[in-house]
């Protein structure tokens, strides 16, 4: 894992610099407003960039769902800072204490923050798939730590390991304090081991990273991404009764938010797959498959997209064997 995190800091570095010229310009979790998206559900919706010095890492959507005497924190961010941080605007909404806390997946930037959590409530649950626990136990989590530090130059520092303690696989139905959760996983997506969590009195649905608006994914280690599995994973929740979606990347909203995912994921795959049937390999077609795909030019990291395609080239190439 170290050897692949290197290459992700590599490449990173350069797409921190192609993308200096973006509109959305990285700031730290207090220059973010606390938005209600639904009747429980609060939403920090961070930059679009990547970890960096000026956004002392931040860069996810953490959230709050409001219980009748508590709150449930999911995805608290990348740092024991962001984790305090996210605690004192959720408290601004309420004074009741944390009962649990969600991860949706192992990437840093989406749970770092249980520290800052933990420090306050040493004692509170922390729930993430069973793999998410394995792949902690590995010592991932040390290598998301170093990878951040050398982003943010040392922002982040202070941030321990403080990993989920409960395991779950999907379909479980948990009721906290008189709010129920539905947890979905559909197998491999965004990475082996995705959480979806559905707050079912608000018709509302976290997809963690397996949906980021408006932005081409990042995949920067290939055997933690299958883009047929993110495209199962998102027709098979659009196929329920949610109204409110919650991404891992960019603003919350209506059915338009997966929707347009799924249809930038499907295009993406039909396009690759056309060419390899031609022969073409991925560095032939990437001219190509950018213009099939250029209405979503304006998508954050489109500027990545022959590195995405290399991707996708891969995992078409598999299926081919």
């Amino acid at each position: 894992m170290r050897r692949y995190l290197t290459l992700i800091f590599a490449l990173l570095v350069v797409m921190n610099v192609s993308r200096a010229h973006d509109s959305q310009p990285p700031s730290s979790i207090e220059h973010y407003p606390l938005d209600r998206v639904s009747k429980h559900i609060y939403v920090v919706h961070g930059t679009q960039e990547l970890p960096s010095p000026k956004s002392r890492g931040f860069m996810n959507n953490p959230a709050a769902i409001l219980t009748n005497n508590g709150i449930v924190i999911v995805d608290p961010g990348s740092s024991v800072e962001i984790g305090k941080q996210l605690l004192k605007k959720v408290r601004k909404v309420s004074d009741k204490p944390v009962i649990a806390v969600f991860n949706t997946h192992v990437h840093g930037d989406h749970w770092l923050g249980n520290h800052g959590v933990r420090e306050v409530y040493p004692k509170v649950p922390i729930y993430a798939h069973v793999r998410m626990i394995e792949r902690v136990s590995a010592k991932e989590g040390d290598d998301w730590i170093n990878l951040f530090m050398g982003m943010t130059k040392g922002a982040v520092a202070g941030t321990k390991v403080v990993g989920p303690n409960i395991g779950l696989k999907g379909g479980e139905e948990l009721t906290l304090d008189g709010v129920t959760l539905r947890i979905h996983h559909t197998g491999h997506a965004h990475t082996d081991h995705d959480l979806m969590i559905e707050v079912v009195d608000d018709k509302g649905l976290f997809f963690g990273d397996i949906v980021a608006a408006k932005r081409v994914p990042n995949s920067d280690v290939p055997q933690d991404a299958s883009f047929k599995g993110t495209i199962t994973a998102i027709k098979t929740m659009l196929n329920g009764q949610f109204e409110v979606f919650i991404p891992g990347h960019g603003r919350s909203g209506g059915r338009e938010v997966p929707d347009s995912s799924l249809r930038f994921l499907e295009k993406l795959h039909s396009s690759v797959t056309k060419y390899y049937n031609q022969g073409l390999v991925d560095h032939e077609m990437k001219n190509q498959v950018i213009n099939d795909l250029s209405e979503y030019k304006d998508w954050n990291n489109f500027t990545e997209m022959g590195r995405v395609i290399n991707f996708v080239y891969q995992e078409v190439e598999r299926d081919n064997f």
